[in-house]
């Protein structure tokens, strides 16, 4: 089920919406961080439903949307924002340059393979193209917002958002939080090695909270998330040298990491990765192309 949570502080306050792990929600963290008057969303959920649902969010605020942030072009963190931006017109839409360009260029396809054909009649099908950003902060009421990237996580064109007035990290898909990690992006040793020491920089902030990319529930705000992320990583990949197939990699992982969210996260991971599954929603082609290596 949907969730959320709010997180008073001073001078800014955080609110997370958590999709929920049924009905496509891919257990996807939006964050509304707001002030008095003013608030800013980052990322904007994957399905109609979820979407509407964030605009209540909003809305209960009692603040005005200024800002639209993207975080990266995985389509659980955008696809929604045809519905923010119909109920927040004033509102910018924005991503840095480097992560972006990534989300703009994958839209048709997103749309066209989650929107029509996997979510079908709760698949946003409306076309919202982000405005690259070149100076890596946002304002909001006086505090900065930094935006830290483009990062490697679980995928490349990755970006964070770093609140110091707050000590919170909104770290997107750098970041899972007990939910099984998308690994199929990182086909290499050498991708995989630039996402750990990522959650190295991450951590050294020393951050107070984390918000995950994904987690069961919006409550799962941990620093701890940095550590578990890096251990699953780890794991994935020790248990995957050995594995004779991607069922053997998924039952493995199973048992060492019980009852987390998104279980198609491991699902993907493991057939594409260890079985070289051609799976039609892999974006771009080049992904596809790239040689799995362990």
């Amino acid at each position: 089920m949907p969730s959320n949570h709010t997180i008073p502080l001073s001078p800014l306050s955080i609110k997370i919406f958590n999709g929920g792990d049924s009905h496509d929600g891919f257990s996807v963290n939006s964050t509304i961080v707001y002030g008095k008057k003013d608030a800013i969303v980052i990322d904007t959920q994957f399905t109609l439903a979820n979407a509407h649902r964030l605009v209540g969010e909003i809305l209960e605020t009692g603040c005005r949307l200024q800002t639209i942030y993207i975080t990266h072009f995985h389509p659980d963190h955008f696809l929604g924002t045809s519905v923010i931006h119909h109920a927040f017109p004033d509102a910018q839409i924005i991503s840095l340059r480097g992560c972006g360009e990534f989300v703009n260029d994958a839209y048709d396809f997103k749309i066209r393979y989650w929107g029509n054909e996997v979510l079908g009649i709760n698949g946003p099908k409306e076309k919202v193209p982000v405005t690259l950003i070149d100076e890596p902060v946002m304002m909001l009421e006086d505090q900065r917002l930094e935006i830290l990237g483009p990062l490697r996580g679980d995928s490349d064109g990755q970006s964070a958002v770093w609140i110091p007035c707050i000590k919170t990290l909104v770290a997107a898909d750098t970041v899972f939080n007990e939910a099984h990690v998308w690994i199929a992006d990182d086909k290499t040793p050498e991708l995989r090695q630039e996402w750990l020491d990522v959650l190295d920089k991450l951590e050294a902030l020393n951050p107070v909270i984390v918000v995950p990319g994904h987690a069961p529930t919006a409550d799962r705000v941990s620093p701890d998330a940095i550590e578990f992320t890096r251990q699953y990583i780890q794991t994935f990949v020790s248990v995957a040298k050995t594995a004779k197939n991607g069922d053997e990699v998924f039952n493995a992982m199973q048992q060492r990491y019980p009852n987390l969210a998104t279980d198609i996260c491991l699902h993907y991971s493991a057939k594409i990765l260890k079985d070289n599954y051609d799976w039609p929603g892999e974006w771009p082609q080049a992904l596809r192309e790239l040689e799995t290596v362990f």
